[in-house]
């Protein structure tokens, strides 16, 4: 069902380095996922094991 969108997801983030943040509508579309909520779970999952940060609703890699 969702295998590997969070591998994805830090792909993502981790190769738009130089500070850019995104928000969780803009990583589903880059990652191909249409539900946003599933997106927003596995960003979820990242922050508490340390590999995302989030600021104002936006996230990006640390």
């Amino acid at each position: 069902m969702v295998e590997g969108i969070k591998k994805k997801i830090l792909d993502y983030l981790t190769g738009n380095r130089g500070g850019r943040e995104f928000t969780a509508e803009e990583i589903a579309r880059a990652v191909g996922e249409e539900r946003v909520n599933v997106i927003k779970a596995q960003l979820t999952r990242l922050i508490k094991d340390g590999k995302v940060v989030k600021t104002n609703g936006k996230y990006k890699a640390t």
